[in-house]
């Protein structure tokens, strides 16, 4: 019987996918760290299993007869390398939601081997990348000839403290841009770009951490990309190296006392915008959807891309979600296409 291990079930993420997957009759094993897995576990008539990162042989010892693992514990960076290694030991395929440049460049260190062992792996499996590397496929294929891409997302709804961890910590770190096949330096918040998806206007400033740098290379073969993202006023300004000691305070402190993640009113009520622009001179052509809240959007990449594995449909190797192709949103009610 083939079987999905969720890693991190006890976080937010990790119990709304957990939650999501049974709807579509998946039962996962809820694993992680945390000794409430198993009361998890009671509640959601689930298999369960608690144990650490920290040694390997206890690692490949609970992903013994495990089909794909689905990894939802951050950061990202250390929980990556010691459950990708495991899977190819063990044989077993990977994904996860990271959403940065640095952790795609850590999974993807691995692609030999993942095609050596016949697994996928497949970081940035959840709204981060999904819908930004679709678009930006789909934006090369209207102009084949594209020398640049730009791609923009912006979110409306809650956020948990996971992501808000992630995205205050390094806020005025630089990043990178792809400018003729070569990684250059650059700001957050260095420029900005107004954007157009569903009748609604949005300003992204320049992310330079975006995982679709690197993703969006691999699946266009563009040589110039660049990505902007939707930021509050007061994290711009935490971009450009004002108000740290606001996020210091909010990191240390303030942190603790916020919601845990999105309330089921703002999982329904949320939406998410993409837009992908594949440019050649003065010619463009872009691509761009609505969809349904950042966190559900994620729960739903993550079951389809599960089925779609448990199902036999995988390429070995470092794979991207454009990989799945258009089809891979087409089942989704909530997607518009604008």
């Amino acid at each position: 019987m083939k079987k999905v291990l969720i890693y991190g079930a006890n976080g937010y993420m990790g119990r709304l996918c957990a939650k999501e997957m049974l709807k579509q009759g998946i039962h996962p094993i809820l694993a992680g760290r945390s000794e409430m897995i198993p009361a998890m576990g009671n509640v959601m008539d689930c298999e369960t299993a608690v144990f650490s990162l920290d040694h390997e042989n206890t690692i490949k010892r609970h992903l013994r007869n495990v089909t794909l693992v689905v990894n939802l514990a951050g950061p990202f960076e250390l929980t990556q390398e010691p459950l990708v290694e495991a899977c190819l030991s063990v044989g077993c395929h990977y994904i996860d939601i990271t959403g940065e440049v640095d952790e795609m460049k850590s999974v993807f260190a691995y692609d030999s081997q993942a095609k050596q062992a016949g697994l996928m792996l497949m970081p940035g499996a959840g709204f981060g990348v999904v819908p930004t590397d679709i678009a930006a496929v789909m934006a090369k294929e209207r102009l084949p000839e594209a020398t640049h891409l730009t791609i923009l997302f912006a979110t409306e709804g809650g956020v948990s403290r996971g992501t808000l961890h992630t995205v205050l910590k390094n806020i005025n770190q630089p990043g990178v841009r792809l400018v003729n096949q070569e990684w250059v330096t650059a700001y957050p918040a260095e420029s900005h770009m107004d954007f157009t998806v569903a009748g609604k206007r949005f300003k992204g400033v320049y992310n330079p951490w975006r995982a679709d740098l690197f993703t969006a290379g691999l699946s266009t073969e563009i040589d110039n990309i660049e990505t902007f993202s939707v930021f509050p006023g007061l994290v711009v300004k935490m971009m450009k190296g004002k108000l740290l000691w606001l996020r210091n305070t909010i990191l240390r402190r303030l942190i603790f006392y916020l919601p845990e993640g999105p309330t089921e009113k703002q999982l329904q009520e949320g939406s998410t915008y993409v837009k992908a622009i594949a440019k050649n001179g003065s010619t463009t052509q872009s691509v761009a959807l609505k969809g349904p809240e950042a966190y559900l959007f994620t729960a739903i990449c993550l079951i389809e891309i599960s089925k779609k594995v448990l199902g036999g449909n995988f390429a070995p190797g470092f794979q991207t979600p454009a990989y799945f192709g258009k089809e891979l949103l087409d089942g989704i009610e909530a997607i518009q296409w604008d």
